[in-house]
C-alpha cells in the first residue's frame, strides 16, 4: 500500500521530552529507571509510570486544542505488532494513558507486520524497508497517531498511510520523547521539497515510485533531508539498494 501525500496544513508532531541528553538532571526517556522494564520487558504498567514522570503540561494541553479544533472525539493508535502483544509497550502505554485522561477510544484492531527491526535502524534502512500494517480501520473516523519515540517518522508516515487509504483520517501525530524534545516536523516542508526538485530534476518522482513504492511528495522532512546529502541518483540508488539489501 503506497503513501499518501501530505496536507500542507499537517501539524508537527507533539513531543513530551527529550530522549537523552548529557546533563543528568534533565529528565528523558533512555535514562528513566523504569525504561528497561517497559521497553526490555514489555511491561505497561512501567511503561504508564513513565508517562506520568515525562508528560509535559504544555505538550498535552497543545495535542488536545488541535484535536478539539477538528471537532469529534478521535481515535488513538500505535504501531504494534500481534493481538495482545506489548512489544512496543511504551507506545501502547502512552495510548492508554491519553485515553484514560481525555476518554478517547484506542484502536485496537490494526497491527504492524514485523518484518525489518527498526528499534536500532539507521536512516536508510528505514527509508529503504516500508512498514506494513493489516486490520481494519474506522471509517470516517479522525485518528491521533501516538509512538515512544520519533526518529524519521517513517512508521508514523507509513501507519497514516494504511489509514487514509482504509477510510479514515489522521489529524495528528505525537511522542513520548523525540531526539531534542522539540515538536518534530514530520510533513515534508515546502522548502525541503523545493530544494530535491531543484537538486534531482523532473525524474524524482518516477525514481522514487520505482525504487520506493511511493513519490518524492510522501517522503517525511527527515527522510528528504536524507536523500538530499545523496550526490545524485547513482548514490541514492545505491543507498537504497545496499539497505534493503543489509
Amino acid at each position: 500500500m503506497t503513501r499518501v501525500p501530505w496536507p500542507k496544513d499537517f501539524p508537527e508532531a507533539f513531543v513530551n521530552a527529550q530522549w537523552a541528553s548529557g546533563d543528568k538532571q534533565v529528565p528523558t526517556l533512555s535514562s528513566h529507571p523504569l525504561y528497561q522494564a517497559a521497553k526490555g520487558e514489555r511491561n505497561i504498567e512501567a511503561a504508564i509510570a513513565i508517562i506520568d514522570d515525562l508528560y509535559t503540561r504544555e505538550c498535552v494541553l497543545r495535542l488536545v486544542d488541535h484535536v478539539e479544533s477538528c471537532g469529534g472525539k478521535p481515535k488513538i493508535i500505535s504501531p504494534s505488532c500481534q493481538p495482545g502483544d506489548s512489544n512496543n509497550a511504551l507506545a501502547i502505554g502512552y495510548a492508554q494513558w491519553l485515553s484514560h485522561e481525555f476518554d478517547w477510544d484506542v484502536e485496537t484492531e490494526v497491527f504492524q507486520e514485523k518484518t525489518v527491526s527498526r528499534d536500532k535502524s539507521n536512516t536508510w534502512t528505514r527509508i529503504a524497508n516500508r512498514c506494513a500494517f493489516r486490520g481494519e480501520i474506522d471509517k470516517g473516523a479522525s485518528y491521533v497517531i501516538v509512538d515512544d519515540v520519533i526518529t524519521t517518522g517513517g512508521t508514523l508516515a507509513d501507519l497514516r498511510s494504511f489509514i487514509h487509504r482504509k477510510g479514515g483520517m489522521v489529524i495528528a501525530m505525537s511522542a513520548i520523547a523525540s531526539r531534542d524534545g522539540r515538536p518534530q516536523k514530520i510533513r515534508l516542508g515546502d522548502d525541503t521539497r523545493a530544494d530535491l526538485e531543484r537538486f534531482y530534476g523532473n525524474d524524482l518522482g518516477k525514481f522514487c515510485y520505482e525504487n520506493l513504492g511511493f513519490s518524492h511528495e510522501c517522503f517525511t522532512d527527515s527522510e528528504a533531508r536524507a536523500v538530499r546529502g545523496c550526490s545524485g541518483y547513482v548514490d541514492l540508488g545505491k543507498k537504497i539498494l545496499r539497505a534493503r539489501n543489509a
